[in-house]
């Protein structure tokens, strides 16, 4: 089995876990208040006796008699708030024992928020048992779109879909190696405010002398790589104009001069990279798994990431995942080490690399952006079997991984 690879938790498991430690901060707090309130106080008594605000008081008092922990999680103050209750158990003379019991009970509920990676809304659905199957998929996609939509208001800019596609290929100069071509598109991006000039790509240029943006001009032989550079066949047309590149030693950047300029949503950018020669196709000691993947820099509504296997490879199973990355480059293997997303991933082989009518994205520019990475290692689009990992309003700052093991070298 692949390394860091993630078990679903059932929906089941999810509520237990969530009412048990619910139910677990309920007897803990009404165990404390058991030590200094007398009789049945209401939540001003509490706030009163603590000398914390209503709010607070209100939400302590609530969850030390909540009949249910889906009440408990509605009621649970924030971290700040947490912490002041429990500052305020010591300075009323509770013992300790039943503080540390309070601050372990709500420090295990917070963990579970941090490790189930949804809202509150989604866990007090849980804790409910009154989400499942089909009505929790619709209440998650209903939640991720209004998150999606906060993010946009937020950043002020947008995409219809981020479509980046990888082939994976024997190196020519070396057939027991792998090569690597990168095509990232950026469909439908604008701005729904002024933003001035903006960010479209970075990359690393070999001739950093080159002022060129076409891509007729890129030696597709050539040794060195990466060579990023804009594809004008699979981008909106005219672009001459509003694409700058700025050179700063071996890193170009491309900047988009003024995205204001396109406020109809109808720009598409896409960019193509040439890997040559990644290392061999085998697993070697430190390195048993194959790896692609793109960052999720701007709010989109959809990503695919397609991983093209040459026919002539070894057959392999991938997996995809999403993790999150505020770093816009995460160096190999570097997601292990990150938080990842546990929700909705579509990853499996499709019959065709053409995309979706709902994808929305320009058949014509995403056919050209395949024959010019087809074209640059010399083989036909149907020499290649496609894994898709597909996400809609997939978080911003994240980064989508496709991996595979790779196969052992022959005996010689």
């Amino acid at each position: 089995m692949p390394e860091h690879v993630t078990t679903p938790i059932s929906f089941a498991r999810k509520h237990h876990d969530i009412s048990k430690a619910a139910q677990s901060l309920h007897e803990s707090l009404r165990d404390a208040f058991a030590e200094f309130l007398r009789g049945d106080a209401g939540g001003r008594s509490v706030a009163r006796r603590l000398g914390v605000d209503k709010m607070l008081g209100w939400q302590a008092h609530r969850i030390a008699t909540a009949p249910d922990p889906a009440t408990i999680i509605s009621a649970l103050p924030g971290e700040r708030g947490m912490t002041l209750l429990i500052e305020a158990l010591v300075a009323a003379g509770v013992s300790d024992v039943a503080v540390e019991r309070v601050t372990t009970t709500a420090a295990e509920l917070r963990r579970i928020f941090e490790r189930s990676n949804a809202s509150r809304q989604e866990i007090t659905a849980i804790a409910a048992g009154g989400l499942d199957s089909a009505a929790q998929q619709r209440h998650q996609a209903k939640v991720k779109k209004a998150h999606f939509d906060s993010t946009v208001a937020l950043r002020g800019e947008v995409a219809n879909a981020m479509v980046s596609t990888w082939f994976v290929t024997p190196a020519k100069a070396d057939p027991a190696h792998l090569s690597l071509v990168s095509l990232n598109m950026k469909d439908g991006l604008r701005t729904i405010r002024p933003m001035g000039p903006r960010l479209v790509h970075r990359g690393t240029k070999v001739d950093v002398e080159a002022e060129s943006l076409n891509w007729s001009r890129l030696d597709a032989s050539a040794k060195a790589n990466p060579i990023p550079s804009l594809v004008p066949a699979a981008s909106t047309p005219n672009l001459d104009g509003d694409v700058v590149q700025v050179v700063s030693k071996e890193t170009a950047t491309l900047v988009l001069a003024d995205p204001d300029l396109h406020p109809d949503g109808a720009l598409t950018l896409t960019f193509a990279d040439l890997i040559d020669d990644v290392g061999s196709m085998h697993a070697q000691p430190d390195m048993r798994t194959g790896q692609v993947g793109v960052h999720v820099s701007i709010p989109i509504r959809h990503l695919y990431l397609d991983v093209l296997f040459d026919e002539s490879l070894p057959a392999v199973d991938p997996a995809a995942a999403l993790y999150f990355a505020a770093a816009e480059r995460v160096e190999y293997g570097e997601h292990a080490e990150l938080r990842r997303f546990n929700g909705d991933i579509d990853g499996r082989f499709v019959r065709t690399a053409r995309l979706p009518k709902s994808s929305k994205v320009d058949p014509a520019l995403h056919k050209a952006m395949l024959e010019h990475g087809a074209a640059l290692i010399g083989r036909p689009l149907d020499a290649f079997r496609c894994f898709r990992m597909h996400i809609a309003y997939p978080p911003t700052f994240t980064r989508a991984i496709v991996k595979w093991l790779l196969p052992e070298a022959p005996e010689s």
